[in-house]
């Protein structure tokens, strides 16, 4: 065996020490993905101004009587929506809920909440805001549930304010909360 080679083994195998790069990579980039964003992400926004947004959003759920269109407000799930966002809410059976869906709920102060699901639990679903630290305190189930968000859009930042406000006309708010 004239051309055969020696394949070091143990801790200088020249594989063995890729592969524990390669384990020691992709565990730091699970890690990352983990991680809560920063709070130094920007909320998503575009040159549409707020009316055109907001009758592009009307005329879509007008299509379904089961769909609404709520205002987003808050940091907590940027960058997938933020203050300058218009969500796409479709009521759904409670019991059609999965991990990683987008829910609208009413918490127990009262307010709507858009967060996404975490975990089942025996008694309601767990949730969380992208940047916030840990669960909401409160669970989802059937009674407070709004429903699914479905889509997003996105409009030009400020330009809501320069929409007359008529209460009547705005859209429900649905927070990207905080706890």
């Amino acid at each position: 065996m004239k051309n055969a080679q020696h394949t070091p083994t143990g801790k200088n195998n020249p594989l063995r020490q890729a592969g524990r790069k390669t384990l020691a990579v992709l565990i730091w980039l699970t890690l990352g993905a983990m991680l809560p964003l920063s709070a130094q992400v920007e909320a998503p926004s575009s040159g549409v101004p707020f009316e055109k947004a907001l009758a592009d959003a009307r005329q879509v759920v007008a299509m379904n009587s089961d769909w609404k269109v709520f205002q987003a407000h808050g940091e907590s799930m940027e960058p997938e929506f933020g203050a300058s966002s218009l969500l796409l809410v479709s009521e759904a059976g409670y019991e059609n809920l999965q991990a990683g869906m987008v829910v609208v709920y009413r918490d127990a102060s009262g307010d709507l909440v858009a967060h996404k699901l975490v975990a089942a639990t025996a008694n309601g679903w767990v949730v969380q805001g992208l940047n916030n630290d840990r669960p909401d305190p409160g669970l989802v189930t059937a009674e407070n549930l709004h429903g699914v968000v479905f889509g997003v859009l996105h409009y030009q930042t400020g330009s809501e304010k320069l929409v007359a406000m008529d209460s009547s006309a705005q859209p429900e708010v649905a927070l990207a909360k905080r706890y």
